[in-house]
């Protein structure tokens, strides 16, 4: 994996609050965009060469949500005909609104973060089999384009929509997997990963 841009550090001097309480917060650092080569082996199949992109995240943090929150809606989107990308992190609260510190942040060419307002509209649900939690299948987020002042609309539609970890692993039943991006016209613009969580209960962390 080799860095395509600059390292991303998003929040004020560094430091990615969570919520109203000072401690609530993380260091938020990351590569929004690794050009990947390499080999992919599956059972006994003949291995493969594969390249693409991908996004690598990492945050310090020893907080805990607070009593209001109940889990988050993360994302990141990787534009495809521009060198820009956005994460957005929606932090709910129990009566299904958003938490006043949800975030959507641009990166820019040279890796520099913008916060930019955004709307956030389920279109569409996927209920699982497994564990019975219904997450959003089919979004819409509306967001001002900082560059050009612009509002912009995207449509985040999983590419399955059984991406679901069910528990066995960390004991938190939660849904996270890839996502194409779309423009209202129905032409896909970007790809995107995208992370639900507290559906199949109340996360207490």
């Amino acid at each position: 994996m080799r860095p395509q841009k600059p390292l991303t550090i998003f929040g004020e001097n560094s430091v990615s609050r969570k919520g109203a309480d000072s401690t609530a917060a993380s260091y938020y650092l990351t590569f929004t965009r690794l050009a990947v080569e390499g080999e992919l082996t599956v059972g006994a199949e003949p291995t493969a060469k594969v390249t693409g992109e991908a996004w690598m995240d990492h945050e310090i943090s020893s907080s805990q949500l607070s009593p209001q929150q109940v889990g988050w809606d993360w994302l990141s989107v990787q534009l495809k005909d521009e060198p820009r990308e956005l994460m957005l992190y929606r932090l709910r609260l129990a009566d299904g609104t958003a938490d006043p510190a949800s975030t959507l942040q641009w990166v820019d060419r040279a890796g520099r973060a913008q916060k930019s307002g955004f709307t956030w509209k389920v279109l569409g649900e996927w209920t699982s089999p497994a564990t019975g939690a219904t997450y959003p299948a089919r979004v819409e987020l509306t967001t001002p384009d900082p560059q050009t002042g612009k509002t912009r609309t995207f449509l985040i539609e999983p590419l399955l929509p059984n991406q679901e970890l069910t528990g066995e692993l960390s004991g938190i039943p939660y849904w996270e997997g890839a996502c194409r991006v779309s423009d209202l016209d129905g032409k896909e613009i970007g790809s995107a990963y995208m992370e639900l969580t507290g559906y199949a209960e109340a996360l207490k962390l």
